[in-house]
Order: C-alpha cells, then sequence, then structure tokens
C-alpha cells in the first residue's frame, strides 16, 4: 500500500530532502489538503462554517512554522501570533485574534456550536468585523469582550493564501536564515527523520478485509 505525505509525493521525497524538498512537500500538503477543500467549502451550500473550522487551523500552525516551535499547551498564543502575522492593524491585532481563537476557532472546535455572537457572511469587503461597546466617553471599550463578530469567510481565505503564498515564496528564496532554519526545524520534528517507518500490526490483506 502506497502512503502518501501529499496529493503529489510519497515518502521518498524526503528520504535524504533539501530545502526545496520539504518546501515542495509543504506546499503540495496545504493546497491540496487544506486551501483546496476549503475553497470548495466557501463556495458550497452552508460551507462557511466548516471553512472556517479548517482554516482557523493555518493560523497556529503558521506560528509554529516561523518561530520552529511547538504550539502545544500554547495554542492561543501561537493562534493569536499566527493571525497576527496574516492580518495587521495599526491599533493592533492581538485582541481581535484573541477573540476569533475563543468564539470563532474554539466555539466550533471544543464545543461544536456556533457561539451566538458569531455570523457569516460573504458580503463586504471586511474579512472580519468586530463590534464593541462604547465607554461613557462614547470611545469603544476594547477592554472587554466584544459585543459582535462578523466573520466573511472569502475575505479571510483570500488573506490567509495570500500569505501561504508569500511563505512558501520567501522559503524558496532562502534569504532570511532564520525562517528557512526554522521551518525546517519545525518540519523536521514533525516528520520524525530518522525514527525509523511507522509499523502498522498487520498485512494490507488484513487491514483492507481480503484475508
Amino acid at each position: 500500500m502506497e502512503e502518501m505525505l501529499s496529493p503529489n509525493f510519497t515518502h521518498e521525497k524526503l528520504e535524504n530532502p533539501s530545502t526545496s524538498d520539504l518546501v515542495d512537500v509543504f506546499e503540495d500538503l496545504w493546497l491540496g489538503c487544506v486551501f483546496e477543500p476549503v475553497r470548495s467549502l466557501i463556495h458550497s451550500p452552508h460551507g462557511s462554517v466548516a471553512a472556517m473550522s479548517v482554516l482557523c487551523s493555518y493560523y497556529e500552525a503558521i506560528e509554529s512554522l516561523y518561530s520552529g516551535q511547538s504550539s502545544r499547551n500554547r495554542s492561543q498564543e501561537f493562534f493569536i501570533n499566527g493571525f497576527s502575522r496574516v492580518f495587521s492593524s495599526p491599533d493592533g491585532m492581538e485582541e481581535a485574534a484573541k477573540e476569533i481563537y475563543i468564539h470563532v476557532r474554539c466555539g466550533l472546535a471544543h464545543e461544536g456550536m456556533l457561539r451566538s455572537k458569531v455570523h457569516y457572511t460573504n458580503v463586504g469587503q471586511k474579512a472580519f468585523f468586530l463590534t464593541y461597546p462604547k465607554s461613557s466617553d462614547g470611545t469603544l471599550d476594547m477592554s472587554v469582550s466584544s459585543e459582535s463578530i462578523v466573520v466573511n469567510p472569502e475575505r479571510m481565505f483570500d488573506a490567509t493564501f495570500q500569505h501561504f503564498e508569500g511563505y512558501v515564496k520567501l522559503l524558496r528564496k532562502e534569504e532570511d536564515a532564520e525562517v528557512v532554519e526554522n521551518f525546517k526545524s519545525f518540519v523536521t520534528a514533525q516528520y520524525a527523520f530518522g525514527g525509523g517507518e511507522s509499523i502498522i500490526g498487520m498485512t494490507y490483506e488484513e487491514f483492507s478485509g481480503e484475508a
């Protein structure tokens, strides 16, 4: 049984991998297994919620790749940092990223339900929009939780995919040594190079029910 690492590459691609080989597999995996399915979900009836569930995995993952570190026990921190790499604002993105982590990412991943304050629409030009209550002086009070979150899956996808393409180009140029080394360190650990093959305790015939 041939096992695929990504839609177009088997384990042979990583037997003695160069940086280019690692980037090839990374790019192919995210294009074929994440971004294309998300694109299909966004354009299918009622697919926006599922699309966002999958897309939200990018922000935590991209921070691990940039930093070269695992996000284990640091999920919220890595999500916020990664989200802030994709979306930026002169006033900072941390509070908005935290709200989206709690109510969009975790609301579905942990509870299997939509939070009441979260709304989905593909109308408009903004990727997301948060409404905060006003303080007594009329300014927005961002020290408290938002009153509502409007998510535009199409715009979120476009911005995230654009960031992904830019990251892949940055890796292929190999001009930023720290970015490349952190990427290599993280993916090498994930693929456990030198750790031997995974063992499945039955034959293919037994596994497939043909025995």
